[in-house]
């Protein structure tokens, strides 16, 4: 519910309170704000809505003298909320400028986390299969189930080839074939 709040929302309870002015209004103002900020997801955008309800703030000071002072102490809640932003701002997750799509299956993804893990790829090794299953589902955009993981773990392990790594088998193939197509063509334009 906090994240559909705007920076709109947020100055008319400024106005709200500056209006009121009772102790309850400016609880309630704090509250708000820092639970907006909280559920942020996005630092910059965080940082221009709280800097433009700011700036209206402080127009309006000049509006009506009466309410200077209130509108001062909202601008000093807005300015605790700046500075955390700006001291703490790796606290924000990173909204992708992109959104990357997995279209492989689930057989292929499942086969490529678990060699990772089993490469050390990822926090040398220790990062538990479940988290990198929910990691790589929240990067592609896919809900993992992780009991539908470890079912397509043992399917992949009932294989009954040579070789049960079907996916990472293909890739390693395709990546050789590709370096040997790279390879040629460099030669061509010698």
């Amino acid at each position: 519910m906090i994240r559909h709040i705007t920076a709109e929302d947020i100055f008319h309870l400024a106005i709200r309170t500056i209006e009121m002015g009772t102790d309850e209004n400016f609880v309630e103002f704090s509250h708000t704000l820092q639970s907006w900020s909280d559920h942020f997801q996005d630092f910059i955008s965080a940082f221009r809505a709280l800097h433009f309800v700011k700036t209206r703030l402080y127009i309006l000071q000049f509006s009506d003298s009466k309410q200077l002072h209130r509108s001062q102490i909202l601008t000093s809640y807005i300015d605790t909320e700046l500075e955390l932003l700006l001291h703490h701002p790796e606290t924000f997750e990173n909204v992708p400028s992109t959104t990357f799509r997995w279209t492989g299956t689930l057989v292929e993804l499942v086969e490529l986390i678990y060699g990772m893990q089993e490469m050390r790829c990822i926090d040398d090794g220790d990062a538990p299969i479940n988290e990198l299953f929910a990691f790589f589902g929240s990067q592609f955009g896919l809900e993992i189930k992780v009991r539908n993981c470890y079912d397509t773990y043992l399917d992949i392990k009932r294989r009954k080839n040579d070789s049960r790594t079907y996916f990472l088998d293909k890739m390693r193939e395709r990546l050789n074939l590709r370096m040997q197509r790279d390879d040629e063509k460099e030669r061509m334009r010698r």
